[in-house]
């Protein structure tokens, strides 16, 4: 999940590739940011970019 966030794709795009529904995706972005204890207002997208 983290690479494909990594890597721009959409939530259509995602699941299309994984084979799960968009609600499936959104749940897993849920899942990720809960375990990174992200608050609501940070951007997964620019936590996972900052790894190099």
């Amino acid at each position: 999940m983290c690479t494909l966030l990594r890597i721009n794709m959409s939530t259509k795009e995602i699941a299309s590739l994984l084979n799960i529904s968009t609600r499936g995706v959104e749940q897993s972005r849920y899942r990720l940011k809960k375990r990174l204890e992200l608050s609501n207002e940070d951007d997964l997208i620019k936590y996972i970019s900052a790894f190099q």
